[in-house]
Parts: C-alpha cells; sequence; structure tokens
C-alpha cells in the first residue's frame, strides 16, 4: 500500500507540471489553431508558475524580458533581447595602431584590429522610450545605458560595424557595436530603435530652442525661494516625502547643516539625518560632488562624503568629480546645486546645502540674542520634548559632588567629540539610576559617606583620610580643567554675559544644600534645543576668513562677538513633472559619465536610468496652492566633454548663454538682474573675456534709445567678491583681481558698457541701466555696526513674463560651455493679470511679477512696513527715479557718513584709502546719533554699487604673485 501510495503521489505530482503538446503543427488541421493557441498558452501559464522555471535564463530569452521589462515608471516595455556587444566600443571606431596615428586608417584594417582586439559578449538589450540600456545576461546588472539626445543615431552593415549583422548605435557620450544571430534580426532591431526614437525620443533628438538638451515643458508647477530659509525648509520637506530616489548635485555639501530653523527639533532637520533617515526607509541616494583642489579651496569634499556614507552605505552612493590629474581639469567645477525628488521634483538655483547659505529677509548681522539663558544644543534622535524634573527623596547635591563633574563631561564630550554623542532625555526613573550609579562607581576609589557613617568598616581612619583626599584633588584638578572645556562650549551656544549668567547658576546648583543634584541632572535635561539661528561654522563672514576645519562643524569660524557674519541673499525654484525630469535627466547623465570614469567595475555604484515621461506627476503638499504657478519651462545647460562625458571634445552645449542673449534681445520694457558677477564686456572684440551678455544688453539699450523709449536695466550684485582678505591688504589679490574685472565690464575702459553708452551719446546711462548692491546694520555688544549683504543670485527677470533662474554667474566660467558645469530654468508665465508699464496697460505673469515684487519689497525696506509705495511699474518715473534711484542713493550717503564703508567712491586709490580707515566714523564719536539716523533715515537694503572705487589704481594680481601667475581665464 506505502508503494502504491508513492507511485499515485509521484503520478499526481509529474501531472501538475506543464506538458507541451505531442503533435507537430504541421499535423494541426485548420480548425484545430484556436485550440492549439490555447494550448500553448496553459503551458507556458503553468511554466510561469513554477519559480525554477519562472526564473530559469532559457525562460527569460524565451520570453524576452528582464527585471526592467514591466517597471510603470520606465514606460512600455519595448523590445528586447539577447546580442552579442563587442566589447572596447566606448570610442569612435577607428584604427590607429595602439595609439600610433592620430587617424583612422583604412576601413579593413580597422574592423580587422576590432575583431583581433576585441570580443564579443553576450548581453541583454533593453529598449526603452528614452533611453536602450544592455544588461549583463547572468546577473542582470546594469552595464551600460545610452540617453536618446541630438547625437543619437543607429547604423547597420559591414561598413559601420565589420560584420553583416552588426548594428552601431552611438550618441554624444557612447558608442557600442552589436551583433545579432542573423541580418533580418538586426534589421529589426534597427527599425524598432529608429521608431522608438522618433516617437517618445524626438524631444531629445531634434533642435530644441536655444540648443538645450531638452524642449520646452508647458503646464507646469514652478515656485519661487527667495533667501535660503524658504528654499531648504521646502528642500527638507521633500526630502522627507521622498519614496524612492533622491539626487543631490552640490559645489559645495555640508552634511552638518540645518535645514529648518530655529533649531527646536534637535538635529531632526540636520541634512546628513534627514537623509539617514530616509536610507533607513529604503530610499535611494546618490549625491555628486565637486571634487576641489584641496591647496586652492577649503571645501573638504573627502569629508563630505565620508560623513555621508556613513549613515547608510547601502542606499547612500556619493561620487566626487572631477580627478584633476587623470582629467587633466585644474581651472573649472562642477557649479550646479540641483535636488530631485522621485524624478518628480526639482530644486535648482543659486543655493548649495552648505554653510553660510541659510538666511531670510531679515538678513541678521548678529546671532547673540537669538537665544534664551537655558537653552543648549542637544542632537538627538527625534524630536525632543520639555521634561519636567522632579525631586528624588533623600539624595541631597553635598552628597554627591561627582554629579555635577559627570554632567559636565558628558557637555564637553558632546560639544567635542567628532560624531556628537547624543544625550537622551530621562524621565524620573532614568534620573534616579543615573545618581544611583553616580553613587556606586568605582567604590574602590571614591567612597562616599552617609550621614557621617564610615565609608568602609575595613578601612582604618587615617587611610581613608589620605584616600580622601587624594580623590578629592583628582577631583579639583579634573573641575578645572572642564571648567575650561565647558566654557569653551559655553560660548559657542551662548552670548557672553548669557554664559556669565548659566555660569553662576550653575555653580549655584552644584554647591547649595537646599537643592537636590537631581535637579542639576534634570536641569540639563529640561534645557530646551537652541535656538540660535547659526550653529559653529556656519556663521559665516567671507571676506574676514574662509572656511578650514570642516571636520569641526561647531566649533566657530570666527569670533561672533566681535565679528558680524556676511548676510547671504539667493534665489532657488522648484520646477515639477516634465521639467523635473529633465533635470533628473542632466543629473543621470552626469552619474553615469561619472560611474563610467571612476567607477565602471564597482557595482556598489549602479548606472541611472530615466523614468518615461507619460503621465508623470508630483507631489508636493508643502507648497502652498498660492505659490504654485502655471508656467512653460526649459531646462538650459552649461556642459562640455569634461562635465558632461561626451565623447567629441568640440561637442558643447551652452543654452543658458543663449536663452540669456535671446531674452535679452526680445526684452520690451525692462530687465532686472541680480547676480554674484557682472563680467562680460559689451564689444564684438572679446579679448579676455568673451561670452555676449554684455555685448547684447548695450545693444538692446542702444535700440531703446534710438526708439525713444523707455527701457530699464536694474543689476544688483555684492559691493565687493566674497573672498578672504583686506582690499588694500597683501591677502586681498583674488578679491582685488575679481573686482577689477567686475569694473572693468561696467565703468573702467573702453569695452565698459557705462563708457560704450556715454561714446554713443547717452549722456546719462542711468536713465537705462543702473548698479547696485546690499547693505545692512545691527547692534553687535553694543556697537552699531554693518556689512555687505552678499548677493549670490543667478536671476534675470524681463518684462514681469520670463524669468531665467539657475547656477550660472553672468562670466566666462559659468556661460562658455567648456569651463564650469552649469545648470537652470528659462520659465515663461501661461497665467497673466493686468498690469502697468509705464503707467500703460501691459499683461504681467503671476511668477514673474510676484518674484519681482518681492525681491523690490525686501531691498526698499517695504516687507513690515505701513509704508505704502506702489511697485507696480517697475520702470515709471515716479518710482525708478524717485523711490529706486533716490532710496538706493540716499542709503549710500548715509552708510558713508555713519561708519565710513569699503567701497567708497571717495576711495580711488590706495593712499586715500589707508586715511579713510584712520577717520573716525560717526559710528564711534557719536554712536547714538549714529543709531538715531539709522533708524530713522535708512530704508531697506539698496544702495549704490560705488563705480569710483578704486579707479586709480590697477587692481589686476602682479605679476610676480602666485595669483598673477594664473591664467585670465580663471577670474572671468
Amino acid at each position: 500500500m506505502r508503494n502504491l501510495g508513492n507511485v499515485k503521489e509521484k503520478k499526481g505530482r509529474r501531472n501538475a507540471l506543464p506538458r507541451f503538446p505531442n503533435k507537430p503543427d504541421i499535423l494541426v488541421p485548420y480548425e484545430g489553431l484556436n485550440r492549439r493557441r490555447k494550448e500553448l498558452e496553459d503551458y507556458l501559464n503553468n511554466l510561469l508558475n513554477i519559480e525554477i522555471y519562472r526564473r530559469h535564463s532559457e525562460t527569460i530569452n524565451f520570453l524576452d524580458i528582464s527585471h526592467l521589462s514591466f517597471v510603470a515608471d520606465l514606460g512600455m516595455k519595448g523590445k528586447e533581447g539577447t546580442i552579442l556587444k563587442r566589447t572596447g566600443s566606448s570610442a569612435k571606431v577607428r584604427c590607429n595602431f595602439c595609439g600610433l596615428f592620430e587617424h583612422g586608417f583604412c576601413f579593413k584594417c580597422n574592423y580587422f584590429c576590432a575583431s583581433l582586439c576585441g570580443k564579443w559578449q553576450k548581453r541583454h538589450l533593453v529598449v526603452k522610450e528614452t533611453f536602450v540600456a544592455y544588461l549583463n545576461s547572468e546577473d542582470g546588472r546594469i552595464k551600460s545605458v545610452i540617453l536618446m539626445d541630438n547625437g543619437f543615431g543607429i547604423s547597420l552593415g559591414v561598413y559601420t560595424t565589420g560584420s553583416r549583422s552588426g548594428i552601431q548605435i552611438s550618441n554624444l557620450s557612447r558608442h557600442i557595436i552589436i551583433k545579432c544571430w542573423t541580418k533580418r534580426k538586426a534589421k529589426e532591431w534597427m527599425e524598432f530603435i529608429q521608431e522608438v526614437s522618433n516617437r517618445e525620443g524626438r524631444d531629445f533628438i531634434q533642435t530644441n530652442p536655444h540648443n538645450s538638451f531638452a524642449p520646452y515643458r508647458t503646464s507646469i508647477s514652478a515656485t519661487w525661494f527667495v533667501d535660503g530659509a524658504d528654499y531648504m525648509s521646502a528642500v527638507a520637506d521633500a526630502l522627507e516625502n521622498a519614496k524612492e530616489e533622491i539626487f543631490i548635485a552640490d559645489w559645495w555639501l555640508s552634511p552638518e547643516i540645518h535645514m529648518k530653523r530655529p533649531m527646536s527639533g534637535g538635529d531632526y532637520w540636520r541634512l546628513d539625518k534627514i537623509l539617514q533617515r530616509k536610507a533607513n526607509q529604503g530610499v535611494k541616494i546618490f549625491v555628486l560632488i565637486y571634487k576641489e583642489i584641496e591647496v586652492a579651496l577649503g571645501i573638504n569634499s573627502y569629508y563630505s562624503k565620508q560623513r555621508l556614507v556613513e549613515q547608510c552605505p547601502e542606499n547612500i552612493k556619493v561620487l566626487r568629480h572631477p580627478d584633476h590629474a587623470r582629467a587633466g581639469i585644474f581651472l573649472w567645477a562642477h557649479h550646479e546645486k540641483i535636488i530631485v525628488i522621485d524624478q518628480s521634483l526639482a530644486f535648482l538655483g543659486g543655493i548649495d546645502l552648505c554653510y553660510g547659505r541659510w538666511d531670510n529677509n531679515e538678513h541678521r548681522l548678529t546671532d547673540l540674542e537669538s537665544i534664551h539663558q537655558s537653552s543648549i544644543y542637544i542632537p538627538s534622535r527625534d524630536k525632543l520634548t520639555n521634561t519636567s524634573s522632579k525631586k528624588i527623596l533623600g539624595c541631597n547635591t553635598e552628597r554627591h559632588v561627582l554629579l555635577p563633574l559627570a554632567i559636565a563631561t558628558n557637555t564637553i564630550a558632546m560639544a567635542t567629540t567628532r560624531s556628537m554623542p547624543l544625550l537622551p532625555i530621562m524621565d524620573e526613573q532614568t534620573q534616579k539610576d543615573l545618581v544611583m550609579s553616580t553613587l556606586s562607581t568605582d567604590n574602590s576609589l571614591f567612597m562616599l559617606q552617609e550621614k557621617g557613617d564610615a565609608v568602609k568598616c575595613n578601612t582604618p581612619e587615617m587611610q581613608r583620610k589620605n584616600l580622601f583626599e587624594v580623590a578629592k584633588t583628582t577631583v579639583d584638578k579634573m573641575k578645572n580643567t572642564v571648567k575650561v572645556k565647558r566654557q569653551e562650549f559655553i560660548n559657542m551656544v551662548y552670548s557672553s554675559h548669557e554664559a556669565n549668567a548659566d555660569e553662576t547658576e550653575d555653580e549655584t546648583l552644584a554647591l547649595s544644600e537646599s537643592e537636590d543634584s537631581v535637579d542639576y541632572a534634570s536641569g540639563l535635561c529640561r534645557l530646551r534645543p537652541a535656538t540660535k539661528l547659526w550653529l559653529g561654522k556656519d556663521y559665516t563672514n567671507f571676506i574676514v576668513k574662509d572656511f578650514n576645519d570642516l571636520e569641526k562643524p561647531y566649533q566657530d569660524l570666527v569670533d561672533r562677538t566681535t565679528t558680524p557674519r556676511m548676510p547671504w541673499h539667493d534665489i532657488g525654484v522648484l520646477v515639477q513633472n516634465a521639467a523635473a525630469r529633465d533635470v533628473a535627466r542632466h543629473f543621470i547623465q552626469r552619474w553615469n559619465a561619472v560611474k563610467l570614469e571612476k567607477a565602471k567595475l564597482n557595482s556598489c555604484y549602479p548606472y541611472l536610468l530615466p523614468k518615461s515621461y507619460k503621465d508623470c506627476k508630483s507631489y508636493a503638499p508643502f507648497i502652498k496652492e498660492a505659490d504654485k504657478h502655471n508656467v512653460k519651462c526649459q531646462v538650459l545647460r552649461s556642459v562640455s566633454s569634461w562635465s558632461a562625458g561626451f565623447l567629441d571634445p568640440e561637442t558643447v552645449e551652452q543654452s543658458i548663454q543663449e536663452a540669456y542673449i535671446h531674452a535679452i534681445s526680445k526684452a520690451e520694457r525692462y530687465i532686472y538682474i541680480e547676480n554674484q558677477f557682472f563680467i562680460t564686456l559689451a564689444s564684438m572684440d572679446k579679448g579676455n573675456v568673451k561670452n555676449q551678455i554684455g555685448e547684447t544688453l548695450l545693444k538692446r539699450i542702444l535700440r531703446a534709445h534710438r526708439e525713444g523709449a523707455v527701457f530699464r536695466v536694474f543689476v544688483v550684485m555684492p559691493l565687493l567678491p566674497g573672498f578672504e582678505g583686506e582690499v588694500g591688504g597683501p591677502s586681498g589679490t583674488a578679491l582685488r583681481a575679481i573686482t577689477h574685472w567686475n569694473y572693468n565690464s561696467i565703468s573702467r575702459g573702453k569695452d565698459a558698457i557705462l563708457n560704450q553708452l556715454i561714446e554713443a551719446g547717452i549722456e546719462d546711462p542711468s536713465e537705462y541701466i543702473t548698479f547696485h548692491g546690499l547693505r545692512t546694520h545691527s547692534i553687535l555688544n553694543g556697537t552699531i555696526i554693518t556689512e555687505l549683504i552678499y548677493v549670490h543670485s543667478k536671476l534675470m527677470i524681463i518684462d514681469d513674463n520670463t524669468v531665467i533662474c539657475g547656477s550660472a554667474n553672468i562670466n566666462d566660467r559659468s556661460m562658455v560651455a567648456t569651463r564650469d558645469s552649469e545648470i537652470a530654468v528659462i520659465i515663461h508665465d501661461q497665467e497673466f493679470e493686468d498690469g502697468r508699464m509705464n503707467d500703460i496697460p501691459f499683461p504681467c505673469g503671476k511668477f514673474a511679477s510676484s518674484l519681482r515684487k518681492q525681491l523690490f519689497r525686501e531691498h526698499l525696506g517695504l516687507l513690515n512696513t505701513k509704508e505704502n509705495i506702489n511697485i507696480d511699474d517697475a520702470i515709471i518715473k515716479s518710482f525708478y527715479k524717485d523711490i529706486w534711484c533716490a532710496r538706493s542713493k540716499r542709503n549710500t550717503e548715509i552708510y558713508e557718513e555713519i561708519f565710513h564703508c569699503i567701497p567708497s567712491d571717495k576711495v580711488v586709490n590706495f593712499a586715500i584709502l589707508r586715511q579713510y580707515q584712520e577717520k573716525l566714523p560717526l559710528s564711534i564719536s557719536n554712536p547714538l546719533l549714529a543709531q538715531e539716523m539709522t533708524d530713522k533715515d535708512i530704508k531697506g537694503y539698496l544702495v549704490d554699487l560705488p563705480l569710483n572705487f578704486l579707479c586709480n589704481e590697477d587692481l589686476k594680481p602682479a605679476v610676480g604673485t602666485v595669483e598673477g601667475m594664473m591664467p585670465t581665464a580663471l577670474w572671468t
């Protein structure tokens, strides 16, 4: 019976296996075809229900599927299948006898060498909507991704591939040769790829406006951000909402930067903690950081990489680029600032996620009195909550002399340890345990008395006394050390007067017999997280001191009791849907290029794939509906072979400059520019400066002059470049070099735009174009102070309907494609409201006009006042002359009278500069009057750019200096 049962069991198991029809197809009659089709369908379904067969390589090859086949975000399945791919076909096909000849030899020799030196490997080819990829047939790992671009092409035949069944697939960055089993199969592949590229990939293959890699996208949701506070808060919310992947590209990234402030949540909103939290949830995070030349720049990208990767190595991947010696790139940088969430939300602009960038419209100069006496920065895993302290009966402070020492030691460790150890919040039982453990710690050395009883029964009195003296001496020494270290930490978090008050309070707590030692311990736990806005290195002044020791993030860079911080003004934008896909596509192209160059064989760094553009939706509940605007948008770039991985060194894209030129040429009423630099000559003879923005501005203003039209150009830029050093000192060489090229473009030399306008017959160029900076003032430890607001924006607004915003400065480094890599967007409004220009009705776009008005309110001091000034009409004389120019001039005069500011038109050479700085300013001689004048007469931040500052000096680097030996292109 047992044997019979086994036979039946085996038979049942055998019957469950799929059975292939035995009758050959040729014997199946016509009327039986439907039945045969059903039998084959059932066979395949049964086969796929068995896991071992479903995952078998032959089954996968038969069905032409892979793990990418049915990923909805990648679009349609497309065509897949096994092919042979020739090794070493990443570069263009040619024979040069291992580099002995520069150019290709004969075509037969070419393929002879290819077949001799290369070998064919089996790969799984996948064709999707906007890319072609091939996978390792054995493990399914992606081996290469070929994005469809305007260099994408496919060819078939012996001449291009050396094989009758060979196919050549290429784009601007990659070139591969594949071979099929038959010529018919090769033709099928070629026809399908051509069809997909001409249909779904058309947007990237065609020539787009401004010669950009991406077309215009309509019905895009866009949001602007003025200054870093709102921008970083939105980025933090977006990161928190990420579901699948996060892309970050930065010139500089500081892992310890706090994204939301004040820091009421401890380190919950610290960048590295956010990324760690998302990585632990399974979100894939990819970061590209500019790899600096360490001797020239102190941004320490290696430290940033290590700090990020150690949070979660499995899901956080960081690549730095370029490798300077190997790539031969020493002067140029990756300057993009990108955050992409799930390829559906994209943040870009001028704001790096790094120290010094967080700011708001108040642009504070100090960070001493923004905290409370009982506030201290305490890192924690979760958001901190206040806890109440309760007394534990039977515990007296005089009996627990080590408890203050233990707590103070913990505080110092928290300030000095590199990883910032966690200080947990203690409940009542935990506090009691802490006290009891302190009592019992190392009883062989510290034997504390209870109500006068002996410390230990078997210890003689003299030995007990000597031991206690040793312990007391040791504790006193440790207390002195702790006191010094603790004061250093307190100075980091508190202002000086608060620190002294807190020190006195702590000593009282430690020594008072009426207070419990538990109150001291729990009191520390009750302290709210620090309300300082800029901790440690984040409190910056770039001109006073450049960055160093970034591995010590909570150690101050400058003395905040004597040095004001330098406020930071910047602009960012958020675009969604298809435009976000385009930004992600740029990141993917760069990531894949760096992966190919630096980590080709490292499977820990995967190739990235762009998502489908069909039904792309975004989710941004953290953005108010009123802040979302419906726009038409195009992504722009400055990239070349070194920065984007193009095969041909001559291939470039400088669509940012082309968009600037086109937008300026088409401007009708006004141009508003905020930029970190203005290095662009208004001349056809370019010389050392190649970009054409200044020339285009000149032509547009001259056209307005000929037509007698009202046309305004507003330029807002930094009063001084953000480089460490003194203007008249030996350390300010780089600062003076940039100042030279800025003024050379504005008001000095024959190619300066103001001189060109005067030469063209315009007596007063300020009727058409004016240059401004931003400055503010405050009180620091009872002394009235001032500092420039550093304008870092890369923004142009035209006619209240067009905006260009990104990472590109107005200089050759950003506009000439072969130099720094950059990204930007040009935005055209699709929703309008009634407006006026020069008192004539004019449709104003909601996105552009709202951004321009916000900037005007901030710069003119209209955000928090009852002053009623109409800023709707930007070019009418009653605003342009009587408000904008007049207020800027008046602010400038007051600042010079009170502070003797630098830069100033009164300082035309270094000798006068020294005399000017030696004069006693009103802020010192009569501080009360100075305070009254600043409060009463200064309105907003807008000031004039002093066009005559050091006009009698040659500010170019001296020939004998290191800076003087650098090529001019470094500064321009």
